[in-house]
C-alpha cells in the first residue's frame, strides 16, 4: 500500500505544482513599455512626483487596429480630459463620447502602471 501511495502522493504535487506559463503580452513591440519607452517612462515618474499622483494609472487597450496608451485619473475633485497616446509618445485625442476617441476603447484594456499609492478602486 505504501508502495502505491508515495507515487501518487508525488504525482499529485507535480500535477497541482506545475502552472503552465502565459505568454507575455506585447504592448508597442515590448512587454515592459514603461521602461522601454523612454517618454512613457518620463511621463510615468513625473506623474508619481505631482501631488495627485496617487489617483493616476496608465491603460494600454487598442484604437483604430494599434497599440494606444490612456491616462487615466480618479482624482474625485478633478475635471480631467483623459489623452490617449501613441507608441511614438504623440497624443491622439482625447476621450469623449460626443467629439474625440470612443470611450469603449476602454472595455478591453489593461492598467500597466499606477502611480504610487494609488487610492482608485480601479
Amino acid at each position: 500500500m505504501k508502495k502505491i501511495l508515495l507515487p501518487l502522493a508525488i504525482l499529485i504535487a507535480i500535477s497541482f505544482g506545475c502552472k503552465e506559463e502565459e505568454d507575455p503580452i506585447l504592448i508597442c513591440g515590448t512587454t515592459d513599455p514603461i521602461a522601454d519607452l523612454p517618454w512613457l517612462n518620463i511621463l510615468t515618474n513625473e506623474l508619481d512626483d505631482s501631488y495627485f499622483g496617487v489617483y493616476y494609472s496608465v491603460a494600454a487597450t487598442t484604437y483604430d487596429g494599434n497599440d494606444v496608451f490612456v491616462i487615466r485619473n480618479c482624482c474625485p475633485n478633478c475635471n480631467s480630459i483623459i489623452p490617449v497616446y501613441s507608441c511614438s509618445g504623440d497624443k491622439l485625442g482625447v476621450l469623449s463620447a460626443d467629439a474625440g476617441i470612443n470611450p469603449a476603447i476602454l472595455d478591453n484594456a489593461k492598467i500597466i502602471w499606477k502611480g504610487t499609492g494609488y487610492t482608485c478602486s480601479n
